[in-house]
């Protein structure tokens, strides 16, 4: 008889697209996925192998970080220096003395590890 390979483990953060499969037979693959606000590291997909064992490594799901956030000319970050903007973290501009602000002053991290858009704008100056 072929061995059969034990339901796929799950991953914190993330999850497999298997569910309602009983049986996992040699050659048979799952795909995994992370939560929103998650990045996969490592291969997407295991494989069970002849042996009746999963292939090695799982993937991990990672917490999605956005990169710092845009430098606006003539404005004032609120976020602390060093900050890991994970997604859902908003920061505010404030312009400096002479400058007005334009449009809404705070941007969000996004589940897609981008900062949202429009930024803000400070006009004004003589």
């Amino acid at each position: 008889a072929v061995p059969l390979c034990p339901t796929p483990p799950n991953i914190r953060n993330g999850q497999h697209d298997s569910k309602g499969v009983t049986e996992f037979i040699p050659g048979m693959s799952v795909k995994y996925n992370c939560d929103p606000g998650y990045v996969l590291t490592g291969k997407t997909t295991v494989s069970c192998l002849p042996s009746g064992l999963w292939s090695i490594p799982y993937p991990r799901c990672e917490v999605l970080l956005c990169p710092p956030p845009p430098v606006i000319a003539h404005a004032t970050l609120s976020a602390e220096p060093g900050t890991n903007f994970t997604s859902g973290t908003s920061v505010s501009y404030s312009c400096q003395p002479g400058f007005s602000l334009l449009g809404d002053p705070s941007i969000l991290c996004t589940a897609w590890g981008n900062w949202s858009l429009p930024y803000p704008r400070c006009a004004g100056g003589a």
